[in-house]
């Protein structure tokens, strides 16, 4: 299962299970030696024509992720060199390197799965990729799903910022901690929030119509927030203000819901991304009416092929809210029991 999408100008996110071909073009082959699974990626075409991704379990046991393009017509011939593609895998980011117009990363297969003991030895040795058992430490081998692959195609998003750009950020992380001039204040339960309405305006969509027009809001200069938590209301405002949040600070499910109701965008889908790489049998049902409920294609699609995959069907399909989801989702349920059937 694969989603491609754009989450702003100059960058991209592509989520994809390795280990499921459903609704993709995808062929697998599988000898005594390798073991690959290829997929074209569609929604790329701003900068790619065309863009495939293979992810491979070689002869040496290692597995080999490469994502071969086409640039696309409207960019310059030398802006590859600009683009850049990180892969984050078990929590991990990690850069892919960039070879003519081919994009390369290398785990050792031992890496692949968080809980082999073989990631604290040096010592690992696997038997053939057929047997699928590391030597040391007898865990079976589970490839890591999804893979959260970020394409940058301008070295001003997110991670690469120019140093003026750093400049205009600091000014603006230091008015978040002083709140000098703050101009706005946020009720939430017992606490009170202080902030610029032109900083939150430029960053939010549901603010700036708040402060444009002639809501009680506007007139007083204090707004209740009755329906988020305050630590959660705070994190939002601070990534208008600076681009980051803080995930030991926040339930990150409940941010992305703030995040959907203030139209942050960007927050939202770092949000999902987050929450798609840290999928567990106890949360994936959460998550997946979540990403139902606030629109959210990546987590949808991540948590979707979490649940389906053999291996953590039958635990979650257990669980007291499955038959939460058959009762208020069926549409979901429905979903869900179809793709199961359909592997």
């Amino acid at each position: 299962m694969l989603s491609a999408i754009k989450i702003k100008k100059g960058l991209f996110c592509i989520s994809w299970d390795v280990q499921s071909n459903s609704g993709q073009v995808s062929q697998w082959r599988q000898t005594n030696t390798q073991f690959t699974n290829e997929v074209n990626v569609e929604n790329l075409q701003e900068i790619f024509q065309s863009c495939k991704l293979s992810y491979t379990i070689e002869e040496d046991l290692k597995g080999v992720l490469e994502m071969a393009t086409v640039i696309s017509r409207g960019m310059e011939p030398g802006k590859l060199k600009t683009i850049f593609v990180q892969v984050t895998k078990n929590g991990v980011q990690q850069f892919m390197n960039l070879r003519q117009s081919t994009w390369t990363i290398t785990w050792k297969k031992c890496e692949l799965e968080p809980s082999c003991r073989c990631n604290q030895s040096k010592h690992g040795l696997f038997n053939s990729y057929m047997s699928d058992y590391c030597d040391y430490c007898d865990q079976p081998f589970k490839m890591e799903s999804p893979l959260i692959i970020l394409i940058q195609s301008d070295p001003d998003s997110s991670i690469y910022l120019r140093k003026g750009a750093q400049h205009v950020i600091d000014h603006l992380s230091n008015l978040w901690q002083t709140k000098t001039l703050s101009n706005v204040t946020f009720q939430c339960n017992t606490k009170s929030i202080e902030a610029h309405t032109l900083i939150l305006a430029s960053g939010s969509p549901v603010l700036a119509a708040m402060f444009q027009h002639d809501f009680t809001e506007n007139q007083k200069k204090v707004v209740l927030i009755k329906d988020i938590e305050a630590n959660v209301f705070e994190e939002l405002l601070c990534f208008i203000y600076t681009g980051n949040f803080s995930v030991t600070n926040v339930d990150v499910a409940k941010l992305l819901v703030a995040a959907d109701k203030y139209a942050v965008e960007t927050l939202k889908e770092e949000c999902a991304m987050y929450l798609a790489n840290n999928l567990t049998v106890e949360n994936a049902l959460l998550y997946l009416v979540k990403s139902h409920l606030h629109n959210s294609p990546l987590l949808y699609q991540s948590a979707l092929g979490f649940i389906t995959k053999k291996e953590n069907a039958k635990t979650i399909c257990l669980r007291k809210d499955w038959m939460e989801i058959i009762k208020h989702y069926p549409e979901l349920c429905f979903q869900v029991t179809q793709l199961m059937i359909g592997d």
